[in-house]
């Protein structure tokens, strides 16, 4: 009667661990998309769907004044919104998952992407001569 008690204080404690061990590669795992609403807007973040639709870390495409697209932070909105950006899962047209090396997963994530440095020409600049035309 012992031997099965320390039996089942074994199993439950072996799935407790399993359960913690799922529960954090889950969480650990990244899971950035992109979210299409039905009004054309696009938002980039880190989706969680438990127990509602949030958007972590929301990075949103904005329409200048120039038709020139940007990319802003939720966060650094004028208004200062905190915390996640809860969705409306009637309002979305779908959701696409962003792959793990792609520059909005960096920018989401906080790192700057590396700027190509370009050195400035060592002395005057001298325009190259132009060919001759062949003559016939």
């Amino acid at each position: 009667m012992k031997n099965n008690f320390l039996y089942f204080l074994l199993a439950v404690l072996t799935g407790a661990l399993i359960g913690v061990g799922l529960i954090y590669l889950v969480k650990a795992k990244k899971n950035y998309v992109a979210v299409f609403f039905n009004n054309g807007a696009v938002y980039f973040g880190k989706l969680s769907t438990f127990p509602r639709l949030k958007l972590y870390n929301a990075i949103f495409v904005q329409v200048g004044q120039d038709d020139q697209l940007s990319l802003q932070r939720f966060s650094d909105a004028f208004w200062m919104p905190a915390g996640p950006l809860y969705l409306n899962k009637d309002s979305i047209l779908f959701i696409a998952p962003l792959n793990e090396s792609s520059p909005l997963v960096n920018l989401i994530e906080g790192k700057t992407l590396p700027q190509p440095r370009i050195q400035p020409p060592q002395g005057p600049i001298q325009p190259s001569a132009s060919p001759t035309p062949p003559t016939q």
